[in-house]
């Protein structure tokens, strides 16, 4: 049998950025803060146009879970981030985000240089993932299927600690680290 947690978003407690820019929210992390980790998952809050941190040594990953899209300008290069994509970045880049059309929400994945590679990527309804590290409900709430049970997650909900089984998500787009 699998074990893991459901880890809904509204427990979670905001945090400011390391910048002091803006509010996250820790859904998970191999090692304290501030720089005791490995690998980190959140939650970003963008409400304006704002820098965000530079974390020289990491491997970012970016997926907008709710409103309308960000645009990251990475080292001076505009790309446009819209709801359940994933963008790639250097954490000691130059990097700052603009809104589109109202505030965002967005899962953001923190690996260290040398460390053990994860990744984010995104599925929809009727996919089956396995060696699931963490999943996140994006863009609306999802359900998933793990050992016969059946859970709602709401957006930005988590499911912790789901070791080697399979899960399938039965309705809804969800964010996973793997």
């Amino acid at each position: 049998d699998m074990t893991y947690i459901v880890q809904r978003a509204s427990g979670r407690v905001a945090v400011p950025w390391r910048n002091g820019m803006g509010m996250q929210y820790e859904i998970i992390a191999d090692g304290p803060p501030p720089d005791g980790w490995s690998w980190r998952l959140s939650v970003a809050e963008i409400s304006h146009d704002v820098p965000f941190s530079t974390f020289a040594g990491v491997s970012r990953e970016f997926c907008v879970a709710i409103g309308n899209g960000v645009v990251l300008t990475i080292d001076g290069e505009p790309i446009r981030c819209d709801p359940g994509s994933i963008t790639t970045f250097d954490g000691g880049a130059t990097v700052r985000a603009s809104i589109v059309d109202g505030p965002t929400s967005d899962v953001n994945l923190m690996v260290r240089h040398g460390s053990l590679p994860r990744h984010l990527s995104v599925h929809r309804s009727n996919e089956r993932v396995n060696r699931v590290e963490a999943l996140v409900a994006i863009v609306g709430g999802a359900g998933v299927r793990v050992d016969g049970e059946i859970l709602e997650l709401e957006v930005l909900d988590a499911l912790l600690h789901l070791g080697q089984g399979e899960i399938l998500i039965t309705h809804g787009v969800v964010a996973v680290v793997r």
